[in-house]
């Protein structure tokens, strides 16, 4: 099947670029998904990175002599996030994702967010392999969900572009986890949002010992397990390697 991987971009700076998008770009070149592009979709981003790296193009751009494999796709606006359940920006960026699959004749969109790694080759078949539904990940600390990795087939686009049609004016009343039509929740690959974890530290586990600034160190992080599958939010500071036996 024909695929494309996305992601979304807010690129504020230089260091924004090369410490999250640039290496998203760069983890994903290495890892044998099957796809014919990589791309960002953009929220207006007031940083673009020049194009001797990488190409940006508008939004309504026509796609089908396009040959980059990784490309950046801007709206010119930016409309952000106002709250932790607000976030027009990222629901445009995404909603997108179902025009450009069309222009490219593409069977199947995998979404992975810039701050998304997968970590194994059993999710890598997984995704390659899958030729029907739209199935997102579960974070299991939250019991939750993950909707920052994605996989939805060509039989699902119907059903994608009827939900984006419903929200043109991009006004939501929940979070996307609890929104998106996807028809299966896979709880088979283990992995979380481990940047948000602390380890257990004993009779410090209160918040307010966070304000120290030794509990700040990455010691106190929790690690990334070495069997999991995949790690969201992950941050600059936390280093991913792909098992490809794994």
């Amino acid at each position: 099947m024909k695929s494309i991987i996305f992601g979304t971009s807010f690129i504020k700076d230089i260091h924004s670029w090369e410490n999250r998008y640039q290496r998203w770009f760069d983890y994903y070149q290495d890892i044998p998904i099957n796809a014919v592009k990589k791309i960002l979709i953009d929220d207006g981003s007031p940083f673009l990175p020049p194009a001797r790296i990488i190409n940006t193009i508008p939004h309504d751009e026509p796609l089908s002599l396009n040959n980059d494999e990784n490309l950046i796709i801007r709206f010119d606006d930016n409309l952000g996030r106002q709250s932790v359940s607000v976030y027009p920006g990222w629901w445009r960026s995404f909603l997108h994702s179902i025009e450009i699959a069309k222009a490219l004749g593409v069977d199947k969109i995998i979404h992975i967010e810039s701050d998304a790694y997968i970590l194994s080759q059993r999710l890598v078949d997984f995704i390659n392999e899958t030729e029907s539904g739209w199935h997102v990940l579960w974070a299991e600390r939250y019991k939750f969900p993950e909707t920052a990795i994605q996989i939805i087939c060509r039989d699902q686009f119907d059903i994608f572009e009827k939900f984006k049609d419903n929200h043109l004016e991009l006004d939501f009343p929940d979070v996307a986890e609890r929104l998106l039509p996807f028809s299966s929740i896979r709880r088979e690959f283990k992995g979380d949002r481990y940047s948000e974890f602390d380890r257990n530290r004993g009779i410090f586990r209160s918040r307010k010992f966070n304000r120290i600034p030794i509990f700040q160190w990455d010691f106190f992080l929790e690690q990334v397990p070495g069997d999991a599958d995949f790690v969201t939010q992950g941050v600059s500071r936390q280093s991913f390697e792909f098992r490809r036996h794994g």
